[in-house]
C-alpha cells in the first residue's frame, strides 16, 4: 500500500549510511554553529523517530527510553560527544528502526492505515495514519539527510551527492 515509500525509505536510509560514513565518531557531536543538529542527534532523533511511526501501528518501544529525552520532541543536540552513544549503535539503531518499521507498515491492514492521525500538529494536513507513516518514512527522513549533507559540508567534508 505504501510501496513506493518504502523503496524512497531503503533509499534515504542507503544515503544515511553514506552521509556517516567517513564521518570519525569523535566528530558526531561537533557544531560548526550554535543549535546546528549534528549527526550524532540526528541519527538517535532518526532512531526514535522510528519507535514513534510503530506505536502508531500500536508496537511497543524498542529505542532505551531515555532516547525520548535526548532525541525526541523538543530536544536540543549538545555539542558534548560523552553524552550520545557511539557512532556504530547509532547508525545500527536507524538501520534495525527503519527496517522493523518498513517490516510493520508492508503488513498494515488498511483499516489500520485509514484510522485518524492523533499528532495535533500534523492532522491536518496529514489526517489519516497513512499519511503519517508515508511522511515519516520519506519526508521527516528526508528532511534529516539534508541537514546531515549541509553538516558535512559546514566541517569541510565533500558532498556526497
Amino acid at each position: 500500500m505504501l510501496d513506493s515509500e518504502l523503496k524512497i525509505n531503503r533509499f534515504l536510509v542507503e544515503y544515511v549510511r553514506k552521509l556517516v560514513g567517513d564521518v570519525p565518531d569523535e566528530r558526531m557531536a561537533e557544531q560548526p554553529l550554535p543549535g546546528v543538529n549534528h549527526p550524532a542527534w540526528i541519527l538517535g532523533h532518526l532512531a526514535w523517530s522510528t519507535d514513534r511511526g510503530r506505536s502508531l501501528l500500536g508496537l511497543e518501544p524498542e529505542c532505551p527510553a531515555e532516547w525520548t529525552t535526548m532525541f525526541g520532541f523538543g530536544s536540543k543536540p549538545s555539542p558534548s560527544r560523552d553524552e550520545y552513544p557511539s557512532r556504530d549503535d547509532l547508525l545500527r539503531a536507524v538501520d534495525q528502526g527503519f527496517e522493523r518499521l518498513r517490516d510493520q507498515v508492508a503488513s498494515a491492514t488498511p483499516e489500520q492505515l485509514g484510522r485518524p492521525s492523533t499528532n495535533p500538529r500534523m492532522k491536518d494536513f496529514l489526517p489519516t495514519l497513512k499519511d503519517g507513516l508515508a511522511f515519516l518514512l520519506t519526508g521527516h527522513l528526508g528532511v534529516h539527510v539534508g541537514q546531515f549533507s549541509t553538516w558535512r559540508r559546514m566541517i569541510g567534508l565533500p558532498p556526497l551527492f
